[in-house]
């Protein structure tokens, strides 16, 4: 009778398979797969408390308007501005709602950024 090498080394346990806990399931998938999805995971922990907008910037004034007033609102931690970009960064865990309002009343084209694929 012959033997698969992972059942003689790993005793029928495969390496290269992943174990995924899901929602009152499990399932194996392939290492790849299983990376991918910790990569992805990990990627949204990252942007959870980072809110960006799209507002015009065109000095330093305005840029000191924006971070001044949005350093005001409870739960903010950062405010980052990029003039080139256009592009306003609020980290914090400030209600985004709460943020895009705020920034309305500072400028009215204030919106959510929109990522461009």
């Amino acid at each position: 009778m012959a033997m698969n090498p992972n059942e003689l080394f790993y005793a029928g346990y495969n390496p290269y398979q992943r174990r995924y806990n899901g929602h009152n399931e499990y399932w194996f998938m392939g290492a790849l797969n299983a990376e991918k999805q910790a990569e992805e995971e990990e990627q949204e922990d990252a942007k959870k408390g980072i809110i960006e907008l799209s507002m015009p910037l065109c000095c330093e004034g305005c840029i000191m308007k924006v971070h001044k007033k949005l350093k005001t609102l409870d739960g903010v931690a950062s405010v980052e501005c990029n003039q080139l970009k256009q592009k306003v960064i609020v980290k914090g865990d400030a209600n985004p709602e709460a943020v895009l309002k705020k920034a309305r009343k500072i400028n009215k084209r204030a919106d959510f950024w929109k990522e461009t694929e």
